[in-house]
């Protein structure tokens, strides 16, 4: 199976490095990103498309299907969401540090009854991985996320439990590396004693 995660079309809040609302839109570069993304999607060929419910991802989505032209319905999956923030985190910084102060209470699991601990969303990245590795082996997936998102998941493709805080710092750094409208490959082929992904670019 080849697995393809696009991360949506720039928003005004990835340009200033600022927390933002799941209903944030894409903006014009985001528009334009979306179109040359559709046009390598086009050439994968691909046999399901799903996408987070976050807006921005649903709006790229929404692009991809009409630039490609593609008779595909699209799926929208709540277990591909960027991670939930809380309320009072959006509009600050990502390197501030209130961002920073909770991020390490995010990363410990302390919760203060708004947003998701890390063990919260490590469920919700097995329940994406789960969904996946059950489709059709000759199936090729395009999955329309987000980069925290991505970042996450690569480094649960073969394992279950938590990362120690020095990789979330290294991941989290790698965020800002995945560019909006970008793509990475990832390959699953289920094996009986050894790790069935591959990243592949």
């Amino acid at each position: 199976m080849e697995i393809y995660f696009v991360r949506h079309g720039q928003t005004d809040g990835n340009v200033a490095h600022r927390h933002q609302h799941e209903d944030s839109e894409i903006n014009e570069l985001g528009r334009v990103q979306a179109k040359e993304v559709a046009k390598k999607i086009a050439d994968l060929e691909p046999t399901h498309i799903v996408s987070s419910t976050n807006f921005r991802a649903i709006e790229t989505t929404k692009i991809i299907i009409t630039e490609c032209n593609l008779d595909l319905i699209p799926e929208t999956n709540p277990a591909f969401e960027e991670f939930h923030r809380p309320s009072w985190l959006t509009g600050n910084r990502f390197l501030s540090y209130l961002s920073i102060k909770y991020v390490l209470g995010w990363f410990y699991s302390s919760s203060n009854g708004e947003g998701e601990t890390y063990d919260d969303f490590l469920k919700r990245i097995l329940e994406a991985r789960a969904y996946l590795e059950a489709l059709p082996e000759d199936s090729k997936v395009v999955v329309v996320t987000h980069s925290v998102f991505i970042n996450i998941f690569l480094e649960h493709i073969c394992r279950d439990k938590r990362i120690n805080l020095w990789r979330a710092i290294v991941r989290f750094w790698h965020v800002f590396t995945i560019s909006n409208g970008s793509i990475t490959h990832l390959r699953y082929a289920k094996k009986d004693k050894q790790c069935s992904w591959e990243v592949v670019g």
